[in-house]
């Protein structure tokens, strides 16, 4: 599963509108369990393991893919 795909259907969010500059926490379908669960789904599917600084510091979806990055996953 890419993590476009995780995305809507986490938050209802088409992937021709997940831009890198789309802050999660302000799409209508964000609530902070969808949000806990989104990490989870990101954590299985990618076999990483998020810090809490990790999962802070994900605002958006441009910083989702730099910290898989960052952990040598190519998204």
């Amino acid at each position: 599963m890419t993590l476009a795909e995780i995305i809507k259907e986490s938050f209802s969010l088409k992937a021709e509108d997940q831009k890198d500059d789309v802050v999660l926490n302000s799409l209508e379908e964000w609530e902070s369990m969808a949000h806990m669960l989104f990490i989870t789904r990101v954590e299985e599917n990618y076999e990483v393991e998020f810090t809490a600084e990790d999962i802070f510091s994900m605002q958006t979806i441009g910083d989702i893919k730099k910290v898989l990055a960052e952990k040598g996953k190519t998204v």
